[in-house]
């Protein structure tokens, strides 16, 4: 840039020289402007031209152009003679190469995220645009320079900021400003809507790249890309719990994606659709039905063998793991947690304990009996156990109905300690119900001279469920007395 010499290095200057100093010779001095540059010439032939390559003639050279810079200058002697002559220099403008800085670089430019969209897992708006800016050098001047289609330069003119464009992928390119003078451009991205990611991948980033394009003032042409970055957002499913469920409360009712965060790749949820695997699934003390828009019913099933072995007062716990997946295929699995209570339910005996008794027989109806009918003398009824914890034991005036949980077979008799029969003619285990029969045969030791008067004959019923409750009554049966009746008598 810079060109150093002395004009007297080839002059004659005669008999009359001037002395030389350091600011004193022949030579009239000064600083001169020209074409290209500024000539500071000194008093004893020494000078130092500056080229400056602003310059709009230095640029109109163009890369590759020549030029010449002209000054003359006089010398002088002691008794006042002068000659004057030019100093004459050489300009070049060099094809200079064009960089392009801050573009290229490892990772892309820019990074956004997904989820910092309004319906992402991390909602920022702010965030959703990221800004930044790269250089160009261009020493022989920017004719053109287009970012992503955008036209900063244009016959070497900047055209007005800021400037935006939708993206191909839906986003905001802003160009924000160009410095001429630097060559700093800076620029922003704005992500506007998630993206198709490449299915099931995770995290990933999809990058949005946009070309760099700078021409100078002879044509020389260099490119660039401004990457950015496009982090996909990700469904977090999140463990559930509801109620407990048990005896009183047989159906839980809830939504899994009430806690959890679908991200911005979310599936649109809908009666039948939504991210949630759906099915149903059994667990180990009742049925889960999950729908895909993440709502669930889980009901209790009492009469399960796990359920049962809870017995009364013990509690479970039902586990169930549950997948969301996103439009991209991203998915996140949790557990949905249900309490399991089996209550210390009372035990119920119905059908016994009645005013009167639960049967009657008529000592009449003996074969000797004042009115024989022997299908009379055997009556029949029924009583019902509940007892929600399971019956463990059942007995009945102490025939073994139910022993460790498990019903003997029917039917089953004893002789009553009257004298009678006692028949356990069945069980159900499943509705509770007791069938039995009685059979009167013989007539009874009544109460002397009390009339038609009932005796009664009682069974003891003893109900145990699975955690040891126990509930008693009594089979009452009325044996009704014979009486005698005297008719009159008439003879001849």
């Amino acid at each position: 840039l810079t060109l150093n010499g002395n004009v007297l290095s080839n002059d004659v200057q005669g008999a009359d020289r001037v002395p030389l100093g350091e600011n004193s010779g022949p030579i009239t001095p000064g600083t001169f402007t020209g074409t290209y540059g500024t000539l500071v010439l000194n008093a004893n032939g020494t000078y130092t031209y500056t080229l400056n390559t602003s310059d709009a003639d230095f640029k109109a050279l163009h890369g590759g152009g020549n030029g010449t810079e002209t000054f003359a200058y006089t010398l002088t002697d002691a008794d006042g003679d002068s000659s004057t002559a030019n100093l004459v220099l050489q300009i070049h403008n060099n094809d200079d190469p064009i960089t392009i800085g801050g573009l290229n670089a490892g990772g892309g430019e820019l990074t956004v995220f997904e989820k910092n969209l309004s319906d992402g897992s991390a909602p920022n708006a702010t965030a959703l645009t990221q800004s930044g800016t790269f250089t160009v050098t261009a020493l022989d001047g920017v004719t053109t320079l287009t970012v992503g289609g955008i036209a900063v330069v244009t016959a070497g003119v900047a055209t007005g900021f800021p400037q935006s464009i939708t993206t191909p992928l839906g986003s905001t390119l802003t160009i924000t400003g160009f410095n001429a003078v630097t060559g700093v451009v800076s620029y922003s991205y704005t992500l506007v809507d998630n993206e198709a990611h490449p299915a099931a991948s995770g995290a990933n980033t999809l990058p949005e790249q946009f070309a760099v394009t700078v021409v100078d003032d002879n044509g020389t042409t260099a490119t660039g890309s401004l990457d950015v970055n496009i982090v996909d957002d990700l469904p977090n499913a999140v463990g559930d719990s509801n109620g407990t469920a048990s005896e009183t409360l047989l159906t839980l009712n809830g939504n899994v994606l009430s806690n959890d965060v679908q991200g911005a790749d979310r599936v649109m949820i809908g009666e039948n659709a939504g991210p949630i695997t759906p099915g149903t699934f059994t667990g180990t003390y009742g049925t889960l039905v999950l729908n895909a828009n993440g709502t669930y019913t889980y009901t209790l099933n009492t009469s399960d063998a796990d359920f049962k072995a809870l017995h009364g007062g013990g509690d479970g716990t039902e586990t169930f793991t549950y997948t969301i997946t996103d439009s991209d295929g991203d998915s996140s699995t949790a557990n949905l947690v249900l309490q399991i209570h089996n209550n210390d339910d009372p035990i119920t005996i119905g059908g016994l304990n009645g005013g009167g008794g639960e049967l009657t027989v008529f000592e009449k109806n003996l074969s000797d009996g004042s009115a024989p009918n022997a299908t009379a003398l055997t009556q029949s009824g029924t009583f019902t156990v509940t007892a929600l914890d399971g019956v463990t034991t059942l007995t009945v005036g102490g025939i073994a109905v139910v022993t460790a949980g498990v019903a003997t077979g029917f039917p089953q008799s004893i002789t009553t300690p009257l004298g009678s029969t006692l028949t356990i003619t069945g069980f159900n285990a499943v509705t509770g119900v007791v069938s039995y029969s009685y059979t009167l045969n013989d007539n009874e030791a009544h109460p002397t001279a009390n009339g038609a008067n009932t005796l009664p004959e009682q069974f003891a019923v003893t109900v145990v469920d699975d955690n040891g409750t126990t509930a008693t009554g009594s089979l009452d049966v009325n044996i009704v007395d014979d009486l005698p009746n005297a008719v009159g008598d008439s003879n001849g």
